[in-house]
């Protein structure tokens, strides 16, 4: 959103991010989103890595090599689960020249426009509410509470964690801003491949230091 105030930025690849939490309390994250999350017809740029065409075929090469070994993979990463990123192993399908490739350049690529939507704020009521079109609803689970200072998914009050700040390796540049995060289950189990429920909902509403809105 540059000074228009008309453009936020979602952000589907957030892997390799130096993100960290400081305090700030929900009152304050809570008024920062008011400011952004003006009333009106807002149009939403939705980012992807840009990642070139032979590191692309890396990745794609180690996932399915990981997919394939997925018990083995999971069993790997607890023997290591202190190490960032894993000791290279032949079970990842690419070679460790490639695998020390992946994860130096990977976290520093550029985001990329993938595709624009639209949506629309609503503020009623002590509540901002979200709107999106016919074929994009992905944020319309999403109300503001103003009164209570507090942030709902789907009718499920998402606990707040504190500010966020992003370096200029974010791939959109420097930004802060606040996040609210909800976990129900253990990941454990479900590396474990255990018959449980688990949900994950993370969300991180920010600004970048020239002014784009960053969701």
């Amino acid at each position: 959103m540059r000074l228009m105030k008309k453009y936020l930025f979602l952000i589907l690849m957030l892997s390799g991010l130096t993100a960290y939490c400081q305090k700030a309390d929900e009152a304050t994250a809570i008024n920062f989103a008011t400011t952004l999350l003006t009333p009106g017809s807002h149009k939403l740029e939705i980012l992807e890595k840009n990642i070139p065409a032979d590191l692309r075929q890396i990745i794609t090469t180690y996932r399915k090599a990981v997919q394939d070994s997925l018990q083995w993979y999971n069993t790997y990463s607890q023997q290591h689960k202190n190490e960032t990123p894993l000791p290279y192993h032949n079970n990842f399908g690419i070679t460790e020249v490639e695998y020390n490739r992946m994860n130096k350049e990977f976290p520093l690529l550029k985001m990329k426009v993938k595709t624009t939507k639209e949506f629309v704020v609503n503020n009623t009521n002590d509540q901002i509410a979200l709107k999106g079109d016919d074929d994009f609803t992905l944020l319309d689970a999403i109300t503001i509470d103003t009164k209570n200072k507090t942030l709902v998914i789907g009718g499920e009050q998402i606990p707040y964690t504190g500010e966020v700040n992003e370096n200029e390796e974010s791939g959109v540049g420097t930004w802060k801003g606040y996040n609210w995060k909800l976990e129900v289950g253990s990941m454990d189990d479900v590396k474990a491949f255990k018959p449980v429920d688990y949900t994950m909902i993370d969300l991180t509403l920010g600004k970048t230091t020239d002014n784009k809105a960053v969701l």
